[in-house]
């Protein structure tokens, strides 16, 4: 720890935490970038980001591409530092590892225990269409192990959805009317016990259709969530794997992401084709309490993070435009007077399909940006008046990684949170 560190902390012996305060008033600062690296115009596809997910301990940012590469990017240390004592410059991000594909990936994970101090906890899960699900190491690009999901007719299925349980003791893959769980204390890979979330295909009762999300209940109840294509909601026990509660979704056509709040009370979702982002009571009406508006009529996946102190919630719409809600504002509150939407700024020029606060410091936020382009059958048209004519009428491409600082300050808080104070921006961990 600095001496300048040390001297912002409170001197007493309570015991103290920190939170860090927005301003989103003040635009954020694009402290590095993939730039154009991914925006060929002439490629047969666009290469937009699918997703974007930050190591848990911040140091690393895993992406999936429409060109079936998972990369692996390390975070330049000025990114965690004071803008004011960074470079001016945007820093390019270059991938440090590249895996590619031959399928579409279906879904990444982090391991939860992630560290850049320990080499052995760094790796993560890929789960690519009909191939078995993969450990790599994140430092090496070395496979690690496989997780074979075979079905019925012995074929081996990609996962619509792959990830650690809390503990990083197990992985849970969700499919079709069903959800594997692979125990890595068994001696073998392979040892895995399937839960069908429906009786068969035939009942009406259950969690029908493609499993598309999970996500566990922060509050170590052994909840946990998972979504379907189905436009439903299933809570099941970790236990026992039986469902205990079921939300029918009424927005959009299919269910793309489940997240917990930080107290494990509410529990949010978005669907593709929709225009909203859903919250749920989870305690004990089971109630829709409100909905936060978000331009989203699209099959592609938008998603959504919470900060840690679970007070914001931030998005990215259709138009690339950054959304940050207030989640303090309860469902009966007036909306007039103290709003949920916070700020709507424009930061790509196109689509934002992933936006996430860096865990470790939160005033780092990363995005990723693109979407799928049909070229319009007017390109090839002969009786154009004129080239530029035709330019001006082709949509912006910009299928980019960037890394924005986002003004503010960090506040100390005893534990009577009698006193606090305001201190400069955190270091970075080393890489």
């Amino acid at each position: 720890m600095h001496d300048d560190e040390k001297a912002i902390l409170p001197t007493d012996a309570a015991p103290a935490f920190c939170t860090y305060q927005y301003a989103w008033d003040t635009p954020p600062v694009l402290a590095a970038s993939t730039d154009t690296q991914f925006n060929d115009s002439n490629a047969r596809a666009n290469n937009f980001f699918k997703v974007a997910k930050w190591s848990p301990d911040g140091a690393c940012l895993l992406t999936n591409s429409e060109d079936r590469v998972v990369r692996v990017f390390e975070v330049p240390q000025h990114v965690f530092e004071d803008p004011d004592s960074s470079p001016a410059s945007t820093t390019t991000l270059h991938a440090s590892q590249c895996i590619d594909y031959a399928e579409s990936v279906c879904d990444i994970a982090w391991y939860p225990g992630m560290t850049v101090q320990d080499t052995s906890t760094c790796c993560f899960l890929t789960s690519v269409r009909d191939h078995p699900v993969q450990l790599w190491d994140a430092m090496t690009g070395n496979l690690r192990a496989s997780y074979g999901v075979i079905d019925h007719q012995e074929r081996f299925i990609g996962p619509n959805v792959v990830t650690f349980n809390q503990d990083g003791s197990s992985i849970y893959c969700g499919y079709e009317n069903m959800i594997e769980v692979f125990d890595l204390h068994a001696s073998s890979s392979t040892a895995s016990s399937k839960y069908p979330t429906t009786p068969n295909r035939k009942s009406r009762r259950g969690l029908k259709g493609l499993v598309s999300c999970i996500d566990f209940n922060p509050d170590k109840s052994g909840l946990y969530a998972a979504g379907s294509y189905s436009q439903a909601i299933g809570l099941f026990d970790e236990r026992n794997h039986e469902m205990c509660a079921k939300y029918t979704i009424d927005k959009g056509s299919g269910v793309t992401q489940v997240a917990f709040s930080r107290d494990g009370t509410q529990l949010f979702c978005a669907s593709r084709q929709a225009n909203v982002i859903q919250c749920w009571d989870v305690r004990q009406s089971g109630n829709l309490l409100y909905e936060l508006d978000r331009p989203g009529k699209t099959n592609q996946r938008l998603t959504f993070d919470l900060d840690p102190t679970g007070h914001l919630l931030i998005t990215g719409d259709q138009i690339g435009q950054l959304r940050v809600y207030d989640l303090t504002t309860l469902e009966d509150q007036d909306t007039e007077t103290k709003p949920r939407l916070v700020a709507a700024m424009p930061l790509h020029q196109d689509a934002i399909s992933s936006a996430a606060f860096n865990p470790a410091f939160p005033s780092v936020v990363a995005t990723s940006s693109g979407q799928r382009k049909f070229k319009d059958a007017d390109a090839y048209d002969t009786d154009r008046d004129s080239d530029d004519e035709l330019e001006k009428e082709q949509p912006p491409i910009d299928n980019s990684l960037r890394l924005w600082q986002v003004p503010g300050s960090y506040t100390w808080h005893t534990a009577n949170i009698t006193e606090a104070q305001d201190t400069p921006s955190m270091t970075s961990p080393s890489l």
